[in-house]
């Protein structure tokens, strides 16, 4: 099988060393290449990142949670998130047997070069195999099978103040983005959006929903769409809504497609990492298409740091760009497909300084 996207500097590290990788059924932990699949033993693969999981050639499972099978061992793409990789491993502890190896992979500025400090029981000691393209990788035996976990062993809530509402309960879980909190650009956004009235809407990044779920109990009549690319991030946002008694729909996407509907407004702090490596290309897809994805009226608002090109290619898509607000970091922006009077939050247009 021909894979055109090239291989990530700690794959191609692990497939040199493929000789070292014994198992006749393992499980790959958060791979991000389609092509490592051909050369390794792998009997599944458990995916946090639906865009890589839409790619994976063979047998996959995209969720927060294990996958249920039987494995000699497994092979984890160590994500950046030290919490997260506690997680990862709590979870293979309890699935794979006693005296199975797990083999870490890593760009060395993920962490792994001083991982063996933050490992703890189960894990036997850490033994380097190799080391190449800037990464290394590392193998460790299971002790002791442990016992079944829980993701919400790992739940962290804050209360978000909303007057006069009740705060919102925001839930998180490690991986997602502000985790276990709110940034300071999405709390910048959220100062500066309207009382919405009734429509659609879809908060895409929607991390652990803050932003759709803000606005959904601000006007309950909101029907919310929650996409992301992160598996962690819709457990999150699903328990977000759980815990405010919220419904919406979660969507698991890493871009707008075209089977996607149009709504009257789309909120979102578009992400500009994948994993440690800096990465444009999902905020702008997501601003080429979402002039298609609004109805006439429909509002785009957004917040990004201020030394992003999304200006410039709002411009591009809508015909022009409002900068509603700034600070020496962020910045809150807005466009509207047909820019008319201001149809879905009933309010005259306010004075912005336009670009």
């Amino acid at each position: 099988m021909s894979h055109s996207k090239p291989l990530s500097p700690p794959s191609q590290l692990l497939l040199r060393q493929a000789s070292h990788i014994d198992g006749q059924a393992l499980l790959a932990v958060n791979p991000p290449d389609a092509g490592c699949a051909d050369e390794l033993a792998i009997a599944n693969s458990w995916h946090l990142h639906a865009g890589w999981a839409q790619h994976w050639p063979t047998r996959h499972h995209f969720g927060a949670s294990a996958p249920q099978g039987e494995f000699d061992g497994a092979i984890l793409w160590l994500p950046k998130e030290k919490k997260l990789t506690e997680y990862l491993l709590a979870s293979l502890a309890a699935l794979l047997p006693s005296g199975a190896p797990v083999w870490l992979v890593g760009e060395k500025r993920s962490g792994i070069k001083s991982i063996h400090k933050t490992i703890a029981a189960p894990w036997g000691a850490v033994q380097k195999v190799a080391d190449g393209n800037h990464s290394s990788l590392l193998v460790m035996r299971l002790t002791a099978q442990q016992a079944a976990i829980d993701l919400t062993d790992f739940l962290v809530t804050k209360a978000l103040p909303q007057p006069p509402l009740e705060p919102l309960q925001l839930a998180s879980y490690p991986g997602v983005f502000a985790y276990p909190g709110i940034d300071a650009g999405s709390a910048m956004l959220l100062d500066h959006l309207p009382q919405f009235k009734a429509g659609t809407l879809l908060d895409f990044a929607c991390g652990h929903g803050v932003l759709g779920a803000w606005l959904q109990r601000q006007q309950p009549d909101l029907k919310v769409s929650y996409l992301d690319v992160s598996a962690m991030a819709l457990a999150a946002c699903a328990k977000t809504l759980e815990l405010n008694q919220l419904q919406g729909e979660l969507i698991a996407a890493d871009r707008l497609s075209a089977e996607l509907p149009s709504y009257d407004i789309i909120v979102s702090h578009p992400p500009f990492h994948t994993g440690q490596a800096t990465d444009y290309s999902i905020g702008q897809q997501f601003l080429r298409n979402a002039r298609q994805h609004l109805k006439p009226n429909g509002e785009l608002w957004l917040v990004a740091n201020r030394f992003l090109p999304w200006p410039e290619l709002i411009e591009e898509s809508f015909g022009h760009c409002e900068r509603i607000a700034q600070d020496n970091k962020f910045a809150v922006y807005l466009a509207t497909h047909k820019v008319t009077a201001n149809k879905i939050t009933g309010r005259k247009a306010p004075r912005r300084s336009r670009r």
